[in-house]
Order: structure tokens, then sequence, then C-alpha cells
């Protein structure tokens, strides 16, 4: 016949379980701790336009309210299990959660969930469409212009030459390479050939669908020079993964000179006969 535990033993497991709890605590809470550690060695690159640090406040707030939201669901798992467990000198107790107490408990933390999560992220998701995604800069003034059209397994872009119109012999036609200036509103606008595809730069913060037989719309400014990888984020076929572009923001006087050059190209090797150069369309306007 096995002998009770002691008292003495019964202390001397204790300091175990509540070694266990820290541990499991401490894992629970690491995710939000070591976000920013986390960030600096596997997260992407800082944003290199203006706006993209939205896209970035809003994913770490997403974060750390969901890895707080999880520390305090372990507590309230483990708190029980801990309390109500079967050890000698006390048997395990149970509770369905069918009192009112219960429900009452359970209404308002879904309330407060609901509140702190859900509405301020929706708040802060719709703020940033419309002040950003939705605010697109109307065409002239400072607001530079770019024509994408992807296909299997490509991006084609077009620009305006000295003229300012699409379709013209001064056009600069460009296969999976993009200059664009610093500091200036790119406003892009996508179509497709084939079939769906995502204009995707990662450093820009920046993602819109590329769709057969319409024109969608996006935009960014450049905040910092440098190149950049353009992706399709749309899986397009068996050479999905080959579908990568450059992109090439420049200092606004490194620029003149490269659009200078390219518009003098483009104006001698123009051919109004080839009509896979020349599928641009009329430009389409952002309407508010």
């Amino acid at each position: 016949m096995n002998a009770r535990p002691s008292g003495r033993s019964l202390r001397a497991r204790r300091p175990a379980w509540l070694a266990s709890l820290a541990a499991l605590l401490a894992l629970a809470c690491a995710p939000a701790l070591s976000a920013q550690v986390v960030a600096d060695r596997w997260g992407p690159n800082p944003p290199a336009s203006a706006e993209g640090h939205r896209v970035d406040t809003l994913f770490w707030l997403i974060t750390t309210m969901i890895s707080a939201s999880f520390v305090i669901v372990l507590l309230l798992l483990l708190i029980p299990v801990l309390r109500d467990r079967a050890r000698p000198g006390h048997r395990a107790s149970y509770d369905h959660g069918s009192s009112l107490h219960d429900k009452r408990f359970t209404a308002i933390v879904s309330v407060i969930v609901f509140i702190v999560l859900d509405a301020s992220v929706l708040y802060i998701t719709m703020r940033d469409l419309r002040e950003v995604v939705w605010n697109i800069p109307r065409p002239g003034g400072n607001t530079y212009q770019v024509e994408v059209l992807a296909q299997q397994w490509a991006w084609n872009f077009r620009v305006p030459g000295p003229d300012g119109r699409f379709g013209t012999s001064d056009d600069i036609v460009t296969i999976n390479a993009l200059t664009l200036p610093v500091d200036r509103p790119a406003v892009f606008n996508l179509a497709s050939k084939d079939v769906i595809h995502s204009f995707y730069v990662p450093d820009m913060r920046v993602k819109r669908d590329a769709n057969p037989g319409a024109i969608n719309q996006v935009w960014f400014q450049p905040a910092v020079t440098g190149n950049y990888d353009i992706l399709c984020a749309e899986l397009c076929g068996y050479a999905h993964y080959q579908m990568h572009g450059t992109l090439a923001v420049l200092p606004q006087a490194e620029f003149e000179a490269w659009q200078q050059e390219a518009g003098a190209l483009a104006l001698a090797a123009w051919d109004g006969n080839d009509s896979e150069a020349n599928w641009a369309w009329e430009w389409k306007e952002n309407t508010p």
C-alpha cells in the first residue's frame, strides 16, 4: 500500500508548478516582448515610401494586441487548471460555465475584446484607406504617371515622353525595369494581358491586382533612393516565380538625365506597326 505524500513533499512540489507557470507566461509574452528584435533580424526592410510606415504600425499593433489577448486567455485557462486540479486531499472540481455570473463575464469580455481589438483596428484601417489608399493624386503637377501591363511572366511599364501623353512615339517602354524620381507621387494604372497578376513592391508597402479587361489604380511616393524588387503576389502559372522586376528610385537630377536619354532612345526605336509595343491606353483619372 502506497503511503500518502507528506506535507513537506507537497511543499517541495510547489516550486516546480510555479516554475512551470512562469515558463509558460514567459513563452506567451515572448511575441510581444521580442517584436522589435524579430523585426530587426527577420522582418521586412524599413519602408521606402512616404506612407509605408502606416502598414508597419498596423501590423505591429495587431501583433501586440493578439499577443496580449493570448496571454490573458492562457492565464484564464491556467488558473482553474492549477487551482481545481485533483491532488492529495483535494478532488477535482468541474464547472460547465452555465451560471448567470459566467454568462455575464463572457459577455463583458466579448464586448471589451470587440472594442479594444476589432473597433480600434477597423478605425485605423478606414482612416488609412481614406487618407492614403483611396486618396490617389490627380494627374498633372508633380504626379508621375505609369501604365503597367502584366503578362505571363513579365511586367511591361510605359511612361509618357516629353509630350506628356501616352500612346505616342516618345513613350518610354521597359520590361521588368522601372525608374522613378524620389519624393514624387507615382500613380499606376494596372491591367493584365492574360490572367490575374498582383503588382507587389514590398519595400514600398504596396500591392494591387492587375486584372484582364479592367484598369486598377495604386500609388505611392518613393522616399528613399535605391533599387527595389517588383514581384507578383498572385499565382499566375507555372513560371510565376520568375515574374520579377526591378524598381530604381533616383534623385531628381539623375532621373531627368535618365529620362532624356531614355526618351531619345524610345523615339529612335519607335515602330508604328509593332502592335506588341503599342499597347498604351487612355489614362484613367481618379474620380473622387
